[in-house]
């Protein structure tokens, strides 16, 4: 799979990603469940668009560049699709889910996508293209540092 596929795919798993968070966020009580869910789903469109942005640039010939938005992500030292498809995705959880329901899905989520993003950039030769993969395997690192930080001040470590 060439490294311009990988950025279809990524913009594939922003945008589910978005209206996997989007739903989660109308089904759930607790208002500071609701505000965290919905700025993943807002995350995941700024995600989209800088993915997007890229890609485009590649199909004009322009190469690999450097996205600035992304300069506040730390670039980390350290392929399948990663959400089922939309209906499914939340036939996976249970019929009402509940918070920790959600949690645990998406902590498995991020970290199918963190590891696309993470493998990407091991294979990318262009130090450009390395930098913006390794953003973006920070960016979902972030996100599950949140999710991991709610459910366990909520639930506990995760059984």
């Amino acid at each position: 799979m060439e490294l311009k596929d990988v950025l279809v795919q990524a913009m594939k798993l922003e945008t589910d990603g978005q209206a996997f968070y989007t739903a989660i966020a109308a089904s759930m009580a607790d208002p500071e469940a609701v505000a965290m869910f919905k700025q993943l789903a807002a995350d995941e469109v700024t995600h989209y668009n800088y993915i997007e942005r890229q890609y485009q640039a590649l199909e004009a010939g322009k190469g690999w560049a450097a996205i600035p938005e992304m300069t506040t992500v730390e670039v980390l030292d350290a392929v399948s699709l990663v959400f089922p498809p939309e209906k499914q995705a939340l036939t996976e959880l249970p019929p009402h889910p509940t918070e920790a329901d959600a949690l645990l899905f998406a902590l498995g989520i991020e970290d199918k996508s963190f590891k696309l993003y993470y493998n990407s950039a091991q294979v990318a030769a262009d130090p450009e293209a390395k930098k913006l993969f390794m953003q973006l395997a920070g960016a979902e690192q972030t996100h599950f540092n949140v999710l991991m930080g709610r459910y366990e001040s909520r639930y506990g470590y995760p059984r």
